[in-house]
């Protein structure tokens, strides 16, 4: 059994106990004290009626006419209890019995018994019959003027007015009790719940904090031991919390030290990269380009020389595109790794993106591109080489519109707040898969057809976001294609600048 059902049975058992003793008691009391009030009222009763009587008859004690009747039970009718009198000789001998009042029966009367008394006053006794009935004898003796006894008047009175009041109050009191015993029983369970609430706060707090719950606080209410409990594991969790922030903070700072150094790893990674590529760009790019230049200008001329109909000129045509694929290798090899010096001055990115797209909409690749930009109102103060970011732009619209096959739909947004501005560039094109977005930004990785690209436009983009604090990503885009986001931060760092 619960703490909470054993307080509430030995709460309430007691409260009971005490009630019915309690209730007990005063119904006894009070049902003795109305039938000595009543008993005391026919008693005072027959002690006036007496002297009424013996006037009524003035020493003829023949039996009474109906109207006589009427009138004695007129005279008498203001005790409502008394069935019957008679009147008696000084030796015992009836003189007189009168009818039995309305409202009782012959049955009412017990039987008959004498009633002698030595007493020189008023004398009463309480008869029963088997059916628990109950009468009060009341003999009244009635004195001459000489002082002595001439008669007796005994008069028979009911206890049914006492035994309906006494049977009114057992249910007024069990009523009562019961109503007592309801409402003991509700302040039992009151007092039962303010008890082994704060209990069971405590052990569901407890509960709470095992789960990892360490907010989880108990109210406190009052200034018993349940308050100073409570108090104190409030404390507990207080001090668990601040452990556990302590614990977070440090593990938040753990988790960026660790992302920083993965992505300086990264950085590394691609410098390295970079750093290889441009050895090679730098020995084979000089040695590349000077053969590649002859052979171009030689076919180009010769390609000048034939006449439309000869049919060398197809494979002439295509040394020529091979020679200039090959010189843009070398060349976005040797942008890839050229690390010139860079010129920090204030940009307006607003101005930048609207002064790349008028330089590029003139060009037939752009005519049928539908274009919108959504620029920010507020411009940051940001600080970046304008050549650098406008070349990152250049590739990422070139790259949208060859991946929308020179038709379709590009956006630039621009939003921006004082610590930074986020450029976005989406398409409706076909987009980029999930297993390609960390790809498309490593050297010679393309996902265009063979002979359309060299991989290195992206490549490139992300150096040079780099060298200016930011970064770039590869997303898809609300209008169905690919989006290229690139964060810019206000300030740069200051190795970058150095």
């Amino acid at each position: 059994m619960s703490l909470s059902r054993k307080l509430f049975f030995y709460t309430g058992g007691v409260l009971l106990a005490l009630l019915l003793a309690t209730f007990g008691l005063l119904e006894k009391r009070q049902a003795t004290m109305w039938q000595e009030h009543l008993q005391a009222q026919h008693l005072a009763a027959a002690r006036f009626a007496t002297p009424e009587i013996l006037k009524h008859f003035r020493g003829d004690f023949t039996q009474l006419s109906p109207r006589q009747q009427g009138e004695m039970v007129h005279l008498l009718g203001f005790s409502h209890d008394l069935i019957r009198f008679s009147l008696h000789s000084s030796s015992g001998r009836q003189l007189f019995v009168s009818d039995i009042f309305p409202g009782f029966a012959a049955e009412d009367l017990p039987t008959a018994t004498p009633f002698e008394t030595e007493a020189q006053d008023l004398d009463y006794r309480i008869l029963s019959d088997q059916r628990g009935r109950r009468v009060l004898d009341v003999v009244v003796p009635a004195y001459s003027p000489a002082g002595s006894r001439l008669l007796t008047v005994r008069f028979y009175y009911s206890f049914r007015t006492v035994d309906q009041r006494l049977s009114e109050m057992h249910r007024a009191f069990l009523s009562i009790a019961l109503g007592a015993a309801l409402v003991s029983l509700l302040l039992a369970a009151l007092v039962t719940r303010r008890l082994t609430r704060p209990i069971q706060q405590l052990t569901d707090g407890a509960r709470a904090i095992a789960r990892g719950e360490l907010e989880t606080r108990i109210p406190m209410r009052g200034a018993d031991e349940l308050t100073i409990l409570a108090a104190a594991f409030n404390d507990m969790a207080d001090s668990l919390g601040r452990n556990r922030e302590e614990l977070t903070q440090r593990n938040e700072q753990l988790t960026g030290a660790n992302e920083e150094l993965h992505r300086i790893y990264e950085r590394l990674t691609r410098a390295e990269r970079l750093a290889a590529v441009g050895q090679v760009a730098a020995g084979v790019s000089h040695e590349i380009d000077n053969p590649v230049g002859i052979i171009l200008g030689y076919a180009q001329l010769l390609l000048e020389d034939m006449a439309p109909e000869d049919q060398r000129r197809e494979d002439v045509q295509a040394i020529i595109e091979e020679c200039l694929r090959c010189k843009r290798i070398t060349g976005g090899l040797l942008g890839l790794s050229r690390t010139g010096a860079r010129q920090w001055e204030p940009v307006d990115l607003k101005l930048l993106i609207e002064g790349t797209w008028a330089s590029l909409q003139p060009q037939k690749l752009f005519r049928q591109i539908h274009f919108s930009m959504q620029l920010s109102a507020e411009t940051p103060h940001l600080i970046g080489d304008a050549d650098r970011l406008r070349q990152v732009l250049v590739n990422l619209l070139l790259n949208a519109v060859q991946a929308l096959n020179e038709q379709g739909q590009i956006r630039i947004a621009l939003t921006a707040d004082n610590a930074g501005a986020l450029i976005c560039v989406e398409d409706d094109g076909p987009g980029i898969a999930d297993d390609q977005k960390e790809a498309v930004f490593d050297p010679f990785y393309s996902t265009k057809e063979k002979g359309k690209g060299t991989g290195l436009g992206l490549a490139i983009c992300r150096k040079l976001i780099e060298e200016h604090g930011g970064r770039i990503e590869a997303l898809d885009s609300p209008l169905g294609g690919a989006q290229i986001r690139i964060y810019l931060p206000c300030d740069i760092p200051q190795d970058l600048v150095d």
